[in-house]
């Protein structure tokens, strides 16, 4: 007998079932087991309920009701989708703007901030994120094997200034022709990540990428780990790393190159290739100059700062083999600009620099401009496929 033929044969004898006396309720208990194959105590229970009655969830009342999601949502969205531990510390920096412009109930905020990151993980869904194609190759010439010596790893960085660096690629599915390309550099210590897009991989592109990032960080440069890429193993860009003296800089910066093949070398600036490149722009082709302009211009001035201030990134503090299993323990997520303030090594004077550009930043309106300048990003990179579609069409 089917699901819903029990129902209806259940539903046919439960007044009767009701009025009946002790022994007759037995016998009807007894032809009902015979005819649905169910326990006796199943059925005691189905006759004993009313008819339609709605079904209760167990267990206690949820404190958290589906009126906090939008909010939640609209917030975890803007932030770039982080993880729950992550969005659990960024709510009480962010809520105070985000209430300005979007007002949020009084009472709904105190629940929003005492969310477990367990529950938010089960109010929100995950993004799946494509993967892409690489593009980078050796050198042809193996001059850099002696004059460059590979760091595998990278062990006890306990200061800000010891980076690693790496390109995307912006072909999409073509890697012929000329096309641009995202310089990313990390600080091992701090988290703190710039980018900068370039025009095609010609050194001439990467020097100046490589400068303007210099400049721009609240920290020394002491060391720059690469692949074994043709961008970087090229006398221009290592020769502009090592120069110093009068009018550059006081020290050179010693540079590594990682294992060929062994993309674990350089873990930390592989995994912002991800989350700040790949899931912020995604895999189109970019093969107009205007665009990398714009592109550059985006990540210089708006997507770095609201990632190097806002955005708490995860830090591994130690590894435990534990039999087969691997226990990882990781610090309290905090923002790379409060790493930078906890360090040591960085000077009062760059400390109080970035203090006072982190209380000239709002997160919510650099969120919007990002926004604005990537769509007008995409655009560009629409039109032009799409006037390339129509030349080949003609």
């Amino acid at each position: 007998m089917s699901n819903e033929a029990v129902v209806q044969y259940l539903n046919s004898i439960r007044e009767s079932y009701k009025k009946a006396n002790r022994r007759g309720k037995a016998n009807i208990l007894e032809n009902a087991v015979m005819a649905t194959k169910r326990s006796r105590k199943h059925l005691i229970r189905a006759l004993g309920r009313p008819r339609n009655r709605p079904t209760v969830r167990p267990g206690r009342k949820a404190v958290y009701g589906p009126e906090l999601l939008p909010v939640l949502k609209a917030i975890w969205f803007l932030m770039e989708q982080p993880c729950a531990k992550k969005l659990k510390i960024l709510l009480p920096k962010i809520l105070p703007a985000f209430t300005k412009r979007s007002p949020v109930p009084a009472d709904l905020q105190d629940k929003l901030l005492e969310m477990s990151p367990a529950t938010m993980d089960r109010m929100l869904k995950v993004i799946r994120i494509q993967r892409g194609i690489g593009t980078t190759k050796a050198p042809t010439s193996s001059w850099y094997k002696s004059a460059i010596p590979i760091m595998p790893k990278d062990w006890n960085v306990t200061e800000p200034g010891y980076a690693q660096a790496d390109t995307v690629s912006h072909c999409g599915e073509d890697a012929s022709g000329a096309f641009a390309s995202t310089l990313t550099l990390t600080d091992i210590d701090s988290h703190w990540t710039e980018m900068r897009a370039t025009w095609t991989k010609r050194h001439g592109g990467i020097v100046d990428a490589l400068r303007c990032i210099e400049k721009s960080l609240p920290f020394r440069l002491s060391t720059v780990k690469f692949d074994s890429g043709s961008e970087f193993m090229n006398y221009e860009v290592v020769n502009s790393l090592r120069r110093h003296g009068e009018g550059t800089r006081a020290k050179p910066i010693t540079i590594y190159r990682s294992r060929p093949y062994r993309k674990n070398d350089n873990c930390y600036v592989e995994q912002k290739n991800l989350t700040h490149v790949r899931q912020f722009i995604g895999y189109d082709r970019i093969e107009n100059q205007n665009a990398t302009r714009l592109l550059n211009e985006l990540y210089r001035d708006l997507w770095c700062p609201f990632l190097n201030f806002f955005m708490p990134t995860f830090k591994l503090i130690k590894k435990e083999r534990i039999g087969s299993r691997i226990k990882k323990t990781y610090e309290k997520p905090r923002t790379p600009y409060e790493r930078i303030l906890a360090s040591a090594a960085v000077t009062d004077e760059a400390k109080e620099a970035l203090r006072l550009r982190y209380e000239s930043l709002d997160p919510i309106e650099l969120k919007y401009s990002i926004e604005e300048k990537l769509k007008l990003l995409m655009r560009i990179i629409r039109e032009e496929k799409q006037s390339e579609e129509l030349k080949l069409a003609a």
